[in-house]
């Protein structure tokens, strides 16, 4: 996938030495001025415990601690601005396919003041979710086992969120399909994607249509300590999303909406959704 492919600029079989405190914290805040020192303790502790627990399980491929500082916890920070001004005090954020907590643990860190949910499929992934939340005592944030495709026709997640995060991990369209239910109309989906993104982009803005989203932006992040460029993807729910989406479990990546490829899902669903 795109995004693992980018994380493999840093090599798993070699390591580095996390930076001290006062290094790290010069950092963050080179990103993020006003973070605090307990929020720069909380994401160093954070960092630590990525680090110990992706040796016995893979939860993303920068393996060395400079990688954890530059490629992941600096560049979620890049989300900081368009967060505090897309997601109001109070808001409800989830985080799909967390994995990690990348960025979602980072940002709940960031925003105490929003309410996160950190949705991943894995069993362990979840587990390691669940850890830092009592690691960091993250009062705002819970870890949730469970499929998107799943959970988006629950009366209780869908329209819920205020705004969806998810790194890149599948295709634009996938995303678009996976997360735009569970947003409330005018809230924001917030997408990290590579740079060379435009037929994504294409095929993107035909799923959007159909989800009841607008794709209004697609700009380059400024660049904060690694040489991977990255393009912030918005989405704007404008309209409910229609009660067929998201598809079955597969189908959102194997038959992307907007493609040759994209086909419906027959099955009959009953009593699940409510209207968004």
């Amino acid at each position: 996938m795109e995004q693992q492919a980018t994380d493999a600029i840093t090599n798993p079989e070699s390591d580095s030495v996390p930076s001290d405190r006062e290094t790290f914290a010069a950092l963050l805040r080179s990103v993020v001025p006003d973070l605090s020192d307990e929020q720069v303790a909380q994401l160093m502790r954070y960092r630590d415990l990525l680090h110990a627990r992706n040796q016995v399980v893979n939860l993303t491929a920068v393996r060395d601690f400079d990688g954890i500082e530059r490629r992941l916890i600096l560049e979620s920070l890049r989300l900081h601005a368009h967060m505090a001004e897309l997601a109001a005090p109070g808001a409800r954020v989830m985080d799909l396919g967390s994995g990690g907590g990348i960025p979602g643990v980072i940002l709940a860190i960031a925003f105490p003041d929003r309410t996160f949910s950190l949705l991943d499929a894995t069993g362990k992934k979840v587990a390691f979710l669940r850890d830092c939340i009592d690691e960091l005592a993250l009062a705002n944030a819970g870890a949730v086992h469970g499929r998107a495709e799943e959970l988006a026709h629950q009366f209780e997640w869908r329209s819920a969120f205020d705004v969806v995060t998810a790194r890149a991990v599948t295709s634009l369209s996938a995303l678009l399909e996976l997360g735009l239910p569970f947003i409330r109309q005018k809230g924001w989906m917030l997408l990290p994607k590579g740079a060379d993104i435009d037929e994504e982009l294409r095929i993107g803005r035909k799923a959007a249509g159909k989800l009841g989203g607008t794709i209004t932006e697609a700009s380059f992040l400024p660049q904060v300590g690694s040489l991977v460029d990255t393009r912030l993807v918005l989405v704007r729910k404008d309209a409910p999303t229609p009660g067929s989406f998201p598809r079955r479990a597969g189908l959102p990546a194997r038959s992307p909406l907007g493609t040759d490829q994209d086909r419906p899902d027959k099955r009959v669903r009953r009593g699940k959704s409510k209207q968004p």
